[in-house]
């Protein structure tokens, strides 16, 4: 069982499942035996390979997004962002409503930690989600399966969006792009989640200096017992994004948890914002500290933390996190002698298998270990 069980990697924090494009096949033509053989390879160098021999022999031939789709995958995987960037482009003219071509040049632009670009993609990929949410609902009843597929892509894409122009901000060093991006996040959504973190004192350091020199200085002003909530979440999550220091993720978030359940609301904002900072802030610090003490194996503080996360969250990115890591460790502790604790593991995991997720799958798996394990329905 302990090989059929995984704790899903930190990258669950910006996780979106891209959608899957079908690839009809005429094998009795050398363009469907080709097909056949690339969808078949399982080799990545191979099958790269055999893509790109397609694409040059076929140009126009139907199944050419699919090619490209393929052939953009593997250039991201390869941090071969500038043909990301080319296969996208051409998909997107031949489809404007192909989500996953936008959204894979909008993570290539994050790979390469271009800020102009990053908000050039993430601008464009909102336009083709919110095309692909409005598109219309096929007549064909066989088609309606995958066209809600296609509107749910869309949406977690859309909300993807905002998370990543909020990244660029803290990535860049310029004073007025930081301001212009921080504008932009608020015309796209005045409500946004990554509003709460950038209205607050700590954006007038953040637009003024790096960073990792924002970073440093709130780490500083934690040894020094002079933190504040915004600063520490600020320092916990691009740590995080980072996949860097854990520990102190998790004292900084631990932190912020500390601060606004005794703090009380500050003068200058309503009591609307200030819950809704409170749930955001509070529901993130929960969250990472699970994650990170569930990868850590510290399962019963992991449990303890994101039963506490769970209800504050609204990303169902991070609800699919909270529920995969919930079912993870509770298996691990009925596992360790707390028998009873195989129950929660069950629920959370077929909770989260009701989520369109990138571990819905993983979960369909587990379940089906837990229950062949512990003899249950």
């Amino acid at each position: 069982m302990k090989r059929v069980l995984r704790a899903a990697g930190l990258s669950l924090l910006i996780c979106v499942l891209a959608s899957a494009q079908k690839l009809f096949v005429e094998s009795d033509t050398q363009e469907g035996q080709l097909l056949q053989q690339i969808d078949s390879e399982e080799n990545a160098t191979k099958k790269l390979a055999l893509l790109e021999s397609f694409a040059k022999q076929f140009p126009n031939h139907e199944a050419m997004t699919w090619v490209l789709g393929q052939l953009q995958t593997s250039y991201l995987a390869q941090k071969d962002y500038d043909k990301v960037f080319a296969a996208g482009t051409k998909i997107l003219s031949f489809d404007a409503e192909e989500v996953s071509a936008s959204f894979n040049c909008l993570k290539a632009a994050e790979g390469k930690e271009d800020v102009e670009l990053m908000r050039k993609w993430a601008d464009l990929t909102a336009q083709v989600a919110r095309k692909a949410k409005q598109s219309k609902q096929p007549d064909d009843p066989d088609d309606v399966a995958d066209w809600k597929q296609k509107v749910s892509f869309a949406k977690e894409v859309e909300q993807y969006t905002e998370y990543a122009i909020y990244h660029a901000a803290l990535l860049a060093k310029d004073g007025k792009l930081k301001a212009r991006l921080i504008e932009n996040l608020e015309q796209k959504n005045p409500t946004s989640e990554y509003l709460a973190q950038l209205r607050t004192s700590q954006t007038t350091v953040i637009r003024q200096v790096d960073v990792e020199e924002a970073v440093a200085a709130a780490e500083a002003d934690f040894r020094k017992g002079l933190a504040n909530e915004d600063s520490m979440m600020m320092a916990a999550t691009y740590l995080m994004q980072h996949r860097r220091d854990p520990e102190k993720v998790i004292n900084f978030s631990s932190k912020v948890v500390e601060i606004l359940n005794s703090k009380p609301k500050p003068a200058e904002i309503n009591d609307a914002e200030w819950d809704r900072k409170k749930r955001t802030m509070l529901g993130t610090s929960y969250w990472m500290m699970g994650l990170l003490y569930s990868t850590s194996e510290r399962y019963h503080n992991a449990d303890k933390a994101l039963r506490a996360a769970l209800p504050l969250l609204r990303n169902s990115d991070m609800v699919a996190g909270a529920l995969y890591h919930l079912g993870y460790v509770n298996y691990r502790l009925a596992e360790a002698g707390e028998r009873i604790r195989i129950h929660d593991a069950v629920k959370y995991t077929s909770d989260c298998m009701a989520i369109n997720s990138a571990v819905q799958q993983q979960c369909t798996d587990n379940l089906k270990s837990m229950k062949a394990e512990y003899n249950l329905p």
